[in-house]
C-alpha cells in the first residue's frame, strides 16, 4: 500500500509540472489569390483584394508593406498578335527571375477597403520593338513574418486606340442615348487601331469614377451608340474602346465625360371617351379617367372655330391647370360660337399625354 501510495504522488507532482516554453505563433499573412492586371492607355493597372486574413484564418492585424515584383519577357512577334491567353510563368521561375519593381509602405496603403491597385508605366516593346509578356505579383508583410507570393497575373500589352471623341448623352423615354466617335488612330499615332468594342462607365454625378470599375454593359459594345437605362438621376458618362475583352481587359483611355439628367419622360395614357355636352349657357365636358401610377391629373382646351360653311381653328387657349376630375363645365362660351375641346393627362413628372378632342360644338344664340 505504502508503494502504490508514492507512486500515486508521483503521477500527481508530474501532471503539475511545466514544459518548456514554446516561441509564439508567427502571424503571416495569407497570400493574396485574386491579383489581376488590366492595360488602360499606356498604364497597367494592377487590383487586389485588401489583405485581411492570415494563414491561420484570423483577422491580420498591421501591415508593414506590400512588395510588388514584375517579371519581363520577351515573346515572339506572332504571339503579340494571337487572341489566346498567355499563361504564366510557375511560381518558382518567378521566384528566381522576377525583380523587386515597388513597395507600399504602411503609412501609405489606405484603411481595409475592397481592393487595393497598382499602377505601372512599363516599356510595352523591347528596343527593336519586340513583344514581351509581363508578370506581375504582390507579397505581403506583417509586422514580424512574412506571406508568400500571390498569384501570377500576365499581360501582352498593346498600342490601345486614343480615347473615343466628341461623346454626347440624350435623356430620351427609353433612357440616356449615348453617342460618340470611332478613335481614327492609336496612342502611338498607327492608323486603323485594333478595336472590338466599347465598354459604357457610368458615376452619378459628383462622384468619382474608380479605375477599374465595371462597365454598365455586360457585353462589349459593338457600335458607337448606346442605350443606358439606369434610375432617375443625374450622371457622368465616359466610353473606353476595347483592344481585348480579356481577361485581362485591354481598353484606351477614358472620353471626356458627357452628362445627362434621366427622369421620367413618358407621358401618361390619352385619356378616352370625351364628350361635350351642350347646356344652357355652359358646355360641360366629361371623359373617362385614366389609370397611371404617377398620374397627376388633367389639362383642358378650347378652340374657337371661324367661318360659316367651313370652320377653321383661329386659337387654342387652356380652360385648365392641372384638375383631378374627370369633367368640367366650361361657362366661358358666347352664343353662336363653335368650339372644340381638348383633353390631356399629366404625371407628376409634368409629362404631358397627347390631346384626345371632341367634334365642333355649337353654342345656340337661343337657350
Amino acid at each position: 500500500m505504502k508503494r502504490t501510495f508514492l507512486f500515486l504522488l508521483a503521477v500527481l507532482a508530474a501532471c503539475g509540472k511545466r514544459g518548456d516554453p514554446h516561441p509564439p505563433v508567427p502571424v503571416i499573412p495569407q497570400a493574396t489569390s485574386d491579383l489581376v492586371v488590366t492595360q488602360r492607355g499606356d498604364k497597367v493597372i494592377l487590383s487586389w483584394s485588401y489583405p485581411a486574413l492570415t494563414t491561420a484564418g484570423q483577422k491580420l492585424g498591421a501591415i508593414r508593406r506590400i512588395i510588388v515584383y514584375r517579371y519581363v519577357e520577351t515573346l515572339p512577334v506572332t504571339q503579340a498578335q494571337s487572341d489566346s491567353p498567355v499563361p504564366p510563368i510557375g511560381p518558382q521561375q518567378f521566384t528566381r527571375l522576377g525583380e523587386r519593381l515597388d513597395s507600399i509602405e504602411a503609412a501609405t496603403i489606405p484603411p481595409a477597403t475592397a481592393r487595393l491597385m497598382y499602377e505601372d508605366a512599363p516599356q510595352f516593346h523591347t528596343e527593336d520593338g519586340r513583344p514581351v509578356r509581363i508578370d506581375y505579383a504582390v507579397v505581403t508583410e506583417g509586422m514580424r513574418a512574412r506571406g508568400a507570393l500571390s498569384n501570377i497575373a500576365s499581360i501582352v500589352p498593346v498600342d490601345v486606340p486614343a480615347p473615343p471623341a466628341a461623346l454626347a448623352a440624350t435623356a430620351k423615354p427609353e433612357g440616356v442615348v449615348l453617342e460618340w466617335k470611332a478613335p481614327e488612330k492609336s496612342i502611338t499615332g498607327n492608323e486603323k487601331p485594333r478595336i472590338v468594342g466599347y465598354d459604357i462607365y457610368r458615376v452619378t454625378k459628383g462622384q468619382t469614377l474608380e479605375p477599374l470599375a465595371r462597365p454598365v454593359n455586360a457585353a462589349p459594345v459593338a457600335l458607337t451608340t448606346y442605350t443606358d437605362d439606369p434610375p432617375y438621376g443625374d450622371y457622368e458618362y465616359r466610353v473606353a474602346a476595347l483592344a481585348a475583352a480579356g481577361p485581362p481587359r485591354i481598353e484606351s483611355d477614358l472620353s471626356a465625360p458627357a452628362a445627362a439628367t434621366f427622369k421620367d419622360l413618358l407621358p401618361p395614357p390619352v385619356p378616352a371617351g370625351l364628350t361635350a355636352l351642350v347646356e344652357t349657357n355652359a358646355v360641360r365636358l366629361v371623359w373617362d379617367p385614366v389609370s397611371a401610377p404617377d398620374l397627376a391629373g388633367y389639362k383642358l382646351y378650347r378652340t374657337e372655330g371661324s367661318g360659316i360653311e367651313t370652320l377653321r381653328p383661329i386659337g387654342r387657349i387652356p380652360l385648365t391647370g392641372v384638375i383631378t376630375e374627370t369633367n368640367f363645365r366650361d361657362t366661358a362660351v358666347n352664343h353662336g360660337i363653335s368650339y372644340f375641346y381638348e383633353v390631356t393627362s399629366v404625371d407628376k413628372s409634368g409629362n404631358e399625354s397627347a390631346p384626345t378632342k371632341t367634334d365642333w360644338v355649337l353654342v345656340p344664340k337661343t337657350p
